[in-house]
């Protein structure tokens, strides 16, 4: 049966990549959301504000704030670099690593789009069961290497439909995050403070989120075009996700959306999902707000 799945999965990538071309620096620009960088450039300069009078304290006020407050970026960094390593040496504790041994046929999908994307090298990949969970993730061991991983599920659903397209969309969605940027310590260093400021976490750093996640979907849906219907599982789960009726989906995403929707989408760090199935498929940037 695995390996019926597999020629599944071997016939669809086949096809998926005729046609084919790498994406330029030049093109990931024009996919980057139109809201990422000015969002990006706001929240940097609050950063810079924040660090600065962070810093600035000890000096101005030597006897009410301790001299560590000197050391904020620096701790920043050790306390950025810590997570990093503490999530990266769980995948290798408790995941799966793939290879060309391990889950080859997603491998190669994820060395292909690698190459679609002009990475400078492959991202390490694993996968890991968190408990039924549909979802996936990039990031960064900082000083050392990125990686990508994939809750089981995602790639059950895969290999047991043979659905490829989806597959590729998740891993490309992924790999777009790397490409844009999204995962290296500079990008998250600027924005880390806004994480512990309650009003511009919940606007701010939540819109610049939003940004980021319609920038790896418009990036994805380029790579992986027959993928639009991958999002759908995230709404359907992974064993009727192929029973909606897409069009009529389409159409609800379409409509006006209502108080509530617009609420639910503000305070998330992902655009809903009616925004990301229509924005993907009518090629448009998607709403933030």
């Amino acid at each position: 049966m695995f390996y019926v799945y597999s020629v599944k999965i071997y016939i669809a990538k086949y096809n998926l990549m005729e046609g084919k071309k790498n994406l330029l620096d030049s093109e990931i620009k024009k996919l980057r959301h139109p809201a990422e960088i000015p969002l990006f450039v706001i929240c940097l300069l609050v950063s810079i504000f924040i660090y600065a009078t962070l810093m600035l304290a000890p000096i101005l006020y030597p006897e009410d704030i301790g001299v560590e407050y000197l050391l904020v970026i620096p701790a920043a960094i050790v306390f950025l670099s810590f997570v990093s390593g503490q999530t990266y040496g769980g995948m290798m504790a408790n995941a799966v690593k793939l290879s060309e041994k391990q889950f080859p046929e997603l491998y190669e999908i994820i060395k292909r789009l690698s190459r679609e994307l002009n990475l400078n090298e492959v991202p390490e990949a694993f996968m890991i069961q968190e408990g039924g969970e549909i979802n996936a993730f990039a990031t960064r061991l900082y000083f050392r290497r990125n990686y990508v991983v994939f809750y089981a599920n995602v790639v059950e659903v895969a290999y047991r439909e043979g659905d490829s397209a989806s597959l590729e969309f998740i891993v490309a969605h992924e790999l777009g995050h790397i490409k844009a940027g999204h995962v290296t310590l500079f990008y998250n260093l600027a924005i880390f403070p806004i994480a512990f400021v309650p009003v511009l976490k919940d606007l701010l750093w939540t819109a610049l989120s939003r940004a980021r996640e319609y920038t790896s979907d418009r990036i994805a849906i380029n790579l992986a075009p027959l993928g639009n219907k991958g999002l759908i599982v995230l709404s359907a789960g992974e064993h009727l996700y192929k029973n909606v009726n897409y069009e009529e989906y389409l159409e609800t995403a379409r409509a006006s959306e209502g108080f509530w929707i617009w609420t639910t989408n503000l305070l998330s760090t992902h655009p809903a999902l009616v925004r990301r199935v229509k924005a993907v498929n009518e090629g448009g940037p998607g709403r933030i707000f």
